[in-house]
């Protein structure tokens, strides 16, 4: 195999805008997870008493989160005075929560989402500076006075996950490019779904999402091969699985969307060190 894997863990710092019902979950994933000291912000208007009844009636224990610490800050996520209190530009990661003060209208939640995600993109933008050929990097011809060039400049910097509900939202967030997006009402459906066709899926649902075991990576292609070899897909799967690995899908470097279980794996074809590859593997 080309080099060695060796996994760099470093603690992260996270944003949760929002609060959901289910918040305690997320924070023991995220703490079995995440590198010893890493921060968790939440901001969301519930106050800091509320939340810790909420978390504790769910079964968290704060006391005994090994790995991250929990940072506490009260305000509206639509509000820009608020959000500029934040050090939105520090954060590595930020996911923006369907909020459940508003979850019964799938449409006022995603516009919640929209908004937010709007203003921290712009709030990123006035504090990073601007580099003029960042925007030509993504394909693009943006002035600096182009606010869809800022943001996209600021999106390189921390990776922001919106929760929406409606699919039909989802068309504005791609059209954008300055975040990704889940849709978590479509998850659960699927989910069910496939559950509901065949059971035994179940187990696999259940072995990918939980904090432990196997689970999806990106990984980079000098994992597996060397610049401008010349290789099929089953062939990278043989080697994947030197390093007990399944590969089951690819991004190439000048592709917007992954492929995953390529229809046709028998052709070879030379790859770049700039792809990447989804694989499914041990936790780390």
């Amino acid at each position: 195999l080309p080099k060695d894997f060796v996994y760099p863990k470093s603690p992260e710092r996270i944003l949760f805008c929002g609060w959901r019902r289910d918040m305690e979950d997320m924070i023991m994933v995220l703490d079995a997870s995440l590198a010893h000291g890493s921060e968790l912000w939440m901001f969301n208007d519930v106050p800091e008493k509320e939340r810790e009844k909420k978390l504790t009636d769910g079964g968290l224990d704060i006391n005994r989160l090994e790995n991250i610490s929990l940072v506490n800050r009260e305000g509206n996520a639509v509000i820009r005075r608020h959000l500029e209190s934040l050090p939105l530009e520090s954060f590595d990661s930020i996911l923006i929560l369907a909020d459940e003060s508003v979850e019964d209208s799938a449409i006022q939640a995603d516009s919640r989402s929209l908004a937010t995600l709007l203003l921290i993109r712009d709030i990123q933008a006035r504090r990073l500076p601007y580099v003029s050929m960042a925007s030509q990097a993504h394909g693009g011809s943006f002035s600096k006075g182009s606010w869809i060039g800022e943001m996209k400049q600021a999106s390189d910097k921390t990776v922001i996950i919106s929760e929406i509900l409606d699919p039909r939202t989802k068309n504005l967030i791609s059209m954008s490019k300055i975040s990704d997006y889940v849709l978590s009402n479509e998850l659960v459906s699927m989910a069910l779904a496939m559950v509901a066709e065949d059971r035994q899926i179940n187990d696999v649902l259940e072995e990918l999402f939980a904090e432990e075991g196997n689970e999806m990576h990106i990984r980079k292609a000098d994992l597996y091969l060397c610049e401008g070899e010349e290789l099929n897909f089953y062939e990278i799967m043989l080697r994947a699985r030197q390093r007990r690995e399944i590969v089951i899908g690819y991004r190439l470097a000048n592709a917007e969307r992954a492929v995953i279980n390529p229809p046709v794996k028998t052709d070879r074809r030379k790859w770049s060190l700039k792809d990447v590859f989804v694989v499914i593997t041990e936790k780390e």
